[in-house]
């Protein structure tokens, strides 16, 4: 299992999930806290741009309705001492005022004080100054010079107008009448033509417009109150107020994003910073409309819309906020503006304030929990998965001992008893893996080993030793005869007596079937011999009683010696079988050493000799199948059949010779890839043949891997034939498989894409471990026979097929044990989970079987 990449990794994977969940919260945080705060702001805004709005208008407003109540005041007061003035008010006129040279009446110059008194001009009449006029003169200059001095800014001055054009006022400072003209005249003053009866018939209190006052350099508005006496109108009482102060704190806005401003009732701008000298031009009377203002425009509108003394509220287009107030008086409004795109970015600032906060908050409080989670899970978690990836790489991880309660302390004890467990499980599968299942020998693996590492020890070194090979002459004859467990005694029996003659360091082993090898490290040539008389004698005076009978068998040995024979493991082997095979052709009984000159010229013979019969039988159609059922476990319903191959004798067509006689042969000289074809088309035929077949399996030759053509010939077979492809089982044997494993790997996945189902022949012959599995990907598992053969008396055996039924069941892979033979095997493979049983016990190979006539 290769480690975990970091796309994969569980812990990478929960780092990154918790940097999301925080990027999620955060994101959500940021979009919720952004509306609140959009929504704080579309209510918080208003009110609070209106409470300036008021608070402004309340302080200039102060002054203004002071300046309302006081003129009132003078009024009343006016009016009721001219109704009580004592007698001789009309004489002290004289006294108090003179005529000037020009005309104009004015205070005698020794009384002049403007500091404390009020000064007058006053045109005489045609006939002079009526009594009206001379007490009204007198009774103002008395109320004005107690009253006068009373004045405190911004009340610049107090005064009152005569209807026959003159002037009593009082402005600290100022000598108003002497500094008037001889043509001064108050007739078309906003203040009389305000008071006219007929233009005031109420007669309302009012103010002026706005007005610069030239003399006193500033910006004055006048509060007016029209005078009667008498069922008359004599004239009017008024202050003028000073509203530089005011225009001032308008127009001095200190940089703040409000923008202020002051407006009339009828749309007249009288204060905002931006048009001070325009305002100063038109003389306080500029009119908004007339400036094409588009901002001014709507908050004119929204303000006089409203009809409100106070209010908020946007002007249409969404731009600006406004907040208005009215000022009491003279019926302005304070005007607050502030810009929406100034409140945006006061929204955006607090979000980012926000944002930065929560980030303060939130990255402690995460680096805190990835802590608490790395402590928790992640350490705990990479110490199960290094333990996981060591026992997936072969090799046998330490204890994790969490010793922790929870759920990943309770895996890692589970997991620390399997691998205790498979720690035991896999010394027992060495030992099987490196022995022989039946007789306890060490088999081929381990007997090639011994003979590397030999080789790789005494590298260089002048040492001798032999490999001698023997196999039991006419074995088949007792399987054929007594059965397997006949030939399986006999086994037993000669490897037990070849092993008495065994020293110490000799290694006898069993290669399979009934074919044994010796290796005898540092032992010389003499010795050798002494060794295979032995053997060959020992063999031929054991005897076994089978059903009664007394059977005698006799082997055939062949020697092969270092370094004289070979100076390789498959060299040495290779000749030490050509030795067996030259003493079976001298006679059999017998041992041979191996002699090149004798091998070549016989090996062409005999393969020669193979190639021309197996051409002869494809010529007059002497290859034939026979066919062996395989059954499920479960309930014993055939599953499908096996196809075997076989030849017929052409010397004795009634007899057949397997294939173990002549597939070596083709295999050597290609004609197997022939062989195969042969056998794939007519299993296919047959398959069409009969519908009702569940599915026929066929053994393909380990030659076969190298054609990269078998797959499409295949497919192409099947669809030719309108065969389903998972009704045909391809075989291949484990050996050829993982002998190059790579090209195993693509013809497997070249026959998966036709449909086909896949099954791993003699699996465990070849076996080392279970990790090949996983690049071979089949659909069946064939438990090599020897496993199964004397299963219920072979402790060995039975927990090697139990590993190989869990194992193909964690792959979701199904097992086939061939070689059943007796109930009781089978009884066994039903309890380990074995899918599909073979076997003699169950059914015979042969030609005609049942399943063939459905």
């Amino acid at each position: 299992m290769p480690l975990a990449s970091p796309n994969t990794s569980l812990i990478h994977r929960l780092s990154l999930t918790l940097w999301g969940l925080f990027l999620a919260l955060l994101l959500a945080l940021s979009v919720l806290g952004f509306a609140a705060l959009t929504l704080a702001a579309d209510h918080v805004v208003p009110r609070v741009i209106q409470q300036w709005a008021q608070l402004k208008a309340q302080t200039n407003e102060s002054l203004l309705i002071q300046a309302d109540a006081s003129v009132r005041r003078l009024r009343t007061e006016l009016v009721r001492r001219l109704d009580n003035a004592p007698p001789g008010t009309i004489k002290r006129f004289d006294g108090l005022f003179a005529r000037s040279p020009d005309g104009l009446w004015r205070v005698r110059p020794q009384l002049v004080d403007p500091i404390n008194a009020p000064t007058l001009y006053l045109r005489n009449g045609p006939d002079g100054l009526s009594d009206s006029e001379k007490l009204r003169a007198v009774v103002s200059y008395d109320l004005f010079r107690e009253q006068g001095p009373a004045l405190a800014p911004p009340f610049f001055s107090v005064y009152m107008d005569f209807v026959e054009n003159g002037l009593m006022v009082y402005a600290r400072g100022i000598d108003w009448g002497g500094n008037a003209e001889a043509n001064a005249s108050n007739a078309e003053y906003p203040t009389m033509l305000g008071s006219d009866p007929s233009r005031n018939p109420k007669r309302d209190v009012f103010w002026t417009p706005v007005y610069l006052d030239n003399q006193a350099h500033t910006w004055m508005v006048s509060v007016i109150a029209p005078l009667d006496w008498r069922g008359r109108w004599i004239g009017t009482v008024g202050h003028d107020v000073a509203i530089q102060t005011l225009i001032d704190s308008v127009n001095n806005n200190n940089g703040t994003a409000v923008q202020q401003l002051i407006m009339d009732g009828r749309a007249n701008l009288l204060a905002y910073p931006q048009l001070r000298q325009r305002i100063a031009d038109a003389r306080g009377q500029l009119q908004i409309s007339m400036l094409k203002d588009p901002v001014l425009a709507q908050v004119q509108r929204v303000v006089l819309a409203a009809r409100a003394d106070t209010g908020a509220g946007r002007t249409p287009d969404g731009s600006q906020w406004v907040a208005w107030s009215r000022i009491g008086g003279p019926d302005w409004f304070q005007v607050d503006v502030l810009p929406q795109a100034r409140v945006n970015r006061l929204v955006l600032l607090s979000w980012v304030a926000m944002l930065v906060t929560g980030l303060l908050i939130l990255l402690p409080m995460l680096w805190l929990l990835r802590r608490r989670v790395y402590a928790l899970v992640s350490r705990p978690l990479l110490r199960v998965t290094r333990a996981v990836d060591a026992l997936s790489q072969g090799h046998m991880p330490q204890p994790i001992a969490l010793d922790s309660p929870d759920e990943l302390g309770r895996l890692a004890a589970a997991f620390d008893a399997m691998v205790a467990e498979l720690a035991q499980r896999r010394e027992q599968l060495v030992m099987l893996a490196e022995s022989d299942a039946l007789t306890g020998l060490y088999n081929r693996r381990r007997f090639e080993d011994g003979l590397a590492r030999f080789f790789k020890d005494n590298a260089g070194a002048e040492h001798q030793g032999a490999v001698l090979l023997f196999d039991l002459d006419e074995f088949k004859y007792v399987n054929d005869n007594f059965g397997h467990p006949a030939g399986d005694a006999m086994l037993v029996r000669v490897a037990g007596e070849i092993g008495a003659l065994m020293r110490d360091t000799d290694m006898l082993c069993r290669l399979g079937g009934d074919e044994f090898a010796v290796f005898v490290p540092n032992a010389t040539p003499a010795g050798v011999q002494a060794l295979a008389e032995r053997i060959v004698r020992t063999v031929a005076h054991t005897k076994l009683e089978i059903e009664g009978q007394t059977v005698h068998l006799t082997t055939s040995l062949g020697v092969a010696n270092y370094p004289e024979h070979g100076q390789g493991v498959e060299e040495l082997i290779s000749h030490a079988d050509m030795a067996m095979y030259q003493a079976k052709r001298l006679g059999k009984n017998r041992w041979h050493i191996y002699r090149p000159d004798h091998n070549a010229a016989q090996a062409m013979a005999a393969r020669m000799a193979w190639n021309e019969r197996i051409d002869r039988a494809f010529e007059h159609k002497l290859l034939r199948l026979h066919f062996q059922g395989v059954y499920r476990a479960d309930n014993g319903e055939l599953a499908h059949l096996e196809a075997l191959l076989r030849m017929v004798d052409e010397t004795d067509t009634s007899q057949c010779i397997f294939p173990s006689q002549f597939i070596g042969h083709a295999e050597k000289s290609g004609k197997i890839l022939d062989i195969d074809h042969w056998v794939l088309r007519e299993s296919i035929a047959l398959l069409a043949t009969h519908p009702g077949l569940p599915g026929l399996a066929v053994n393909i030759s380990g030659r076969s891997l190298d054609d990269p053509d078998l797959p499409g010939f295949i497919a192409a077979q099947l669809a030719g034939q309108g065969v389903a492809p998972r009704r045909l089982l391809v075989e291949l044997t484990e050996t050829a498989a993982i002998s190059d494993l790579r090209d195993a790997e693509r013809f497997i996945d070249a026959l998966r894409r036709t449909g086909c189902t896949l099954c791993l022949d003699d699996f465990g012959s070849g076996f080392a471990s279970f990790a090949y599995l996983k690049h071979l990907k089949v659909d069946v598992l064939k438990i090599d026979g020897m496993f199964i053969r004397d299963l219920p008396r072979e402790q060995g055996n039975q927990v090697f097929v139990r590993s190989i039924v869990e194992v193909a069941r964690s792959m979701g892979q199904r097992t086939v044990a061939e070689f059943v033979e007796d109930a009781e095997t089978l009884k066994l493979l039903r309890e380990y989970g074995v899918d599909f049983v073979q076997g003699y016990y169950l059914d015979r190979p042969r030609a005609n079987h049942p399943a063939l006539g459905k």
